[in-house]
């Protein structure tokens, strides 16, 4: 029996093209975004899940008072972790990380600039990796280098790399003493080398007793399972031990954030874990199976619009002794079968789009086929699609009276059309609901960056400070100002699109006893204002002769509440300096927040970046190879290495971009899939009124009022979809922009261009199926009838 239900559903799927290929169609494309985006969320998911000992791994953080705020910071000191591991035998072992820079490897003529972290010897203890060559235990070694294997390659070609000399930054040797496999770009800590911090040099040696400044992350595995929060407070009280009474770390708590939440759970407000990432997973999960229930509602709405089709083959069966259960079957059968054919383009789809997709999310997305569970998974979507997309049908179906329907009594009621409709409204509520997310999301994405930034980044060159090109500034500045095609350079010790430094040792006269403070800085020396294009408020810009001088921007100054700042002394590291300028505030962290206070210290003895501001009237791509030029003349032995401030500043925007691109897909996929089914609704319903739109014509009726007739009944459920999604979408943008400091008001008129997109998008879509019924002639549809 079960065999003649697959036949009999086989024959019909022949006998059926158009319907047919409407529902495979609809399923597979239903199916495929199903699983590109679950794919996407199991990559998220099992983010960072290669380390063996991915349960017991915490990185120490820390809540620190800034001006008044908590802020949670990922930078801890030095001797923490080493003191950590020796005091508590809750953890067994601790590393000192640095947030990682891109380091010069020089072999022979080779020169390749890569991502290098440095590490203390509990690194590959904590953290697991794949040796090609060497062990662990090389990182024990201070003049050692771990490589990874595509840097290998790139450094000495196929060869064996053990034991050969690379020189670091043109200075120091070190020596390959281990390779391990690529980093997988699904993992937190991303690097290209790694290099161990060597303690006999005076730089590294000078941190081991300093307990207030933090430069580097802290790593800890603990023994099993232990309690966190008791330790996070040993570990506090640890830092107050060495720490003197005025340390910002000691004024606030130490958090001991779990890997398992280091990808979806990393933002933090107020000092606590509010989330982050994790609630584009959830809402991107749900979207998943609202697509794939979507292509579902097609299947029924069209297998229910063409009962009239099949209501002499089941009273046919039934007069001839079917039971309702076995006409359940045969109908579920066929569903079963187009599910199957559908999962199986699907599969052909997502073959085709993988590679694209991981390229977009610049992530390694693959599929796990050797997982059992994804064999289960993959055989429960068939199952489970099939099941609910014929369900409902088969039911109906299974339901007619024999005797009514060969009697030719048999009509389709309100009570059949009106789930149809309710699904149709359904899946256009959805629809509205995905594109006004994304128009949105663009919008906010424009709005920030439109915003003003207190500098102009376009023009704005910033070039990778060499030794050799520090030593030789005064002439390569000369050089480049007068070739005509640069307006202004100077240098800064971190790029203006970020602030690497934040301090609370600032005082001044007048300021409080318990001074909260915390500021970010950087270093800057002669033209930094006219270089950056930062608006000069109070005083001036710093200029040759300078010495302990110092800028601050707008927000530093009114936090501090000092009047009349120009020529006030402060006091900062030990030295004390003189305020010779007020700037506006420049936005050079997160372009959702307010700018931080800043202060900008002169110095012209060491840099890490030079800004070069190209003449507006500049041919940027003349320009870069006259910049590259007389750079290379004072600094031959360092590679030209060079970003725009602009696009340094657009990388900001990556995951909010991200989320966007993503929305605009699948809410195109979406509204396709909707189309598509009501593409083929139209043309049943055009069918079952072919006589009567042929009597409409005889009578006189136009084209233009036939169209009108036939749209309404749809337009109406679009109409309806509008009103119902549109103060859900909303509620929920609204709530989205909670999470930005600097937003955008949701306006109305987004909604009305929905709403009109949505509905010329439904009339073309109707017309498509329309016209050609509405233009048949009368004599035709009359004679066949």
């Amino acid at each position: 029996m079960l065999k003649n239900y697959f036949k009999i559903a086989w024959r019909n799927l022949f006998a059926n093209k158009a319907f047919s290929f409407i529902n495979i169609a609809g399923l597979a494309i239903g199916m495929a975004c199903t699983m590109l985006i679950l794919l996407w969320v199991y990559n998220e998911r099992s983010w960072d899940e290669t380390n063996k000992n991915y349960s017991t791994i915490y990185h120490a953080m820390c809540n620190r008072n800034f001006n008044g705020e908590i802020t949670t910071g990922p930078d801890m000191m030095f001797p923490l972790a080493k003191a950590a591991k020796a005091k508590f035998p809750e953890v067994q072992h601790a590393a000192v990380v640095s947030f990682g820079e891109n380091t010069l490897f020089t072999t022979g003529d080779k020169m390749v600039r890569k991502k290098t972290i440095t590490t203390t010897d509990d690194f590959f203890n904590i953290f697991s990796y794949d040796f090609i060559a060497g062990s662990p235990g090389a990182i024990k070694n201070p003049d050692a280098l771990v490589l990874t294997e595509s840097t290998a390659k790139a450094l000495f070609g196929n060869s064996n790399v053990i034991d050969q000399p690379l020189k670091i930054n043109n200075g120091r040797t070190a020596y390959v003493k281990a390779v391990i496999k690529d980093v997988s770009r699904n993992n937190t800590v991303q690097f290209d080398a790694i290099v161990p911090f060597n303690l006999s040099l005076p730089q590294v040696k000078a941190q081991e007793n300093e307990w207030v400044n933090c430069n580097n992350r802290v790593f800890v595995q603990t023994q099993g399972s232990v309690n966190v929060a008791g330790l996070e407070k040993k570990i506090l009280d640890l830092i107050k031990e060495h720490s003197p009474s005025d340390n910002p770390t000691t004024r606030g708590s130490v958090i001991l954030h779990p890997m398992n939440k280091w990808r979806l759970f990393e933002e933090f407000k107020d000092g606590k874990n509010t989330g982050g990432r994790i609630e584009y997973v959830n809402l991107f999960t749900i979207i998943a199976f609202i697509i794939l229930l979507i292509a579902c509602v097609n299947f029924m709405n069209l297998s229910t619009a063409r009962a009239g089709k099949r209501a002499k083959e089941i009273g046919i069966r039934k007069t001839l002794g079917s039971e309702r259960t076995q006409l359940f079957g045969q109908f579920m059968s066929e569903s079963m079968l187009l599910s199957l054919l559908a999962f199986i383009l699907a599969l052909a789809i997502l073959g085709i789009f993988i590679p694209a997709f991981s390229t977009l999310l610049n992530e390694d997305i693959v599929v796990p086929f050797s997982n059992p569970m994804l064999w289960f998974y993959l055989a429960a979507m068939v199952l489970v699609t099939g099941f609910i997309s014929g369900s409902y049908p088969a039911l109906y179906l299974s339901a007619f009276n024999p005797v009514k329907v060969l009697k030719g009594t048999f009509k389709i009621g309100n009570n059949a059309i009106m789930p149809r409709k309710i699904l149709v409204t359904a899946q256009f509520i959805v629809s509205i609901l995905l594109i006004s997310a994304t128009i949105i999301i663009y919008q906010q994405i424009q709005h920030v960056k439109s915003r003003n930034l207190g500098y102009n980044p376009n023009n704005l060159l910033l070039v990778t400070a060499s030794g050799d090109a520090n030593r030789n500034f005064v002439a390569l500045k000369n050089d480049l100002l007068q070739t005509g095609l640069v307006d202004a350079v100077s240098r800064t010790s971190s790029p203006i699109t970020d602030i690497f430094g934040f301090t609370s040792g600032v005082s001044w006269t007048g300021a409080p006893r318990q001074n909260n403070l915390v500021i970010g800085f950087f270093f800057a020396d002669e033209d930094f204002a006219k270089t950056v294009n930062a608006k000069i408020l109070e005083g001036r810009d710093f200029q040759s002769g300078d010495s302990n001088t110092v800028i601050f921007n707008k927000e530093a100054i009114r936090l501090m509440g000092i009047a009349s700042p120009l020529g006030k002394e402060i006091s900062w590291a030990g030295n004390k300096k003189r305020i010779v300028g007020v700037i506006d505030n420049l936005v050079m962290s997160s372009p959702y927040e307010a700018a931080s206070p800043t202060m900008i210290s002169y110095e012209n003895k060491w840099t890490g970046s030079i800004n070069v501001r190209l003449a507006n009237k500049a041919d940027v791509g003349k320009a870069i190879p006259v910049v590259e030029n007389i750079y290379k003349k004072y600094s031959a032995a360092y590679p030209f290495e060079y970003s725009f401030a602009d696009d340094d500043f657009n990388l900001k925007f990556n995951s909010e971009q991200l989320i966007s691109t993503l929305s605009v897909i699948f809410a195109s996929l979406a509204i396709f899939i909707c189309c598509l089914g009501l593409f083929g609704l139209v043309s049943f319903t055009i069918e079952k009124r072919n006589r009567e739109i042929g009597i409409r014509k005889v009578l006189g009726a136009s084209v233009q009022q036939l169209l009108l007739l036939m749209s309404k009944e749809f337009l109406v459920l679009v109409g309806i979809a509008f009103l119902i999604a549109i103060p859900a979408a909303w509620w929920g943008m609204n709530e989205w922009l909670t999470n930005f400091n600097y937003r955008i008001q949701v306006n109305g008129g987004v909604f009305v261009a929905v709403g009109l997109v949505t509905l010329v998008i439904a009339l073309v879509t109707v017309g498509l199926n329309a016209t050609g019924a509405a233009l048949k002639k009368p004599v035709t549809t009359l004679r066949t009838e």
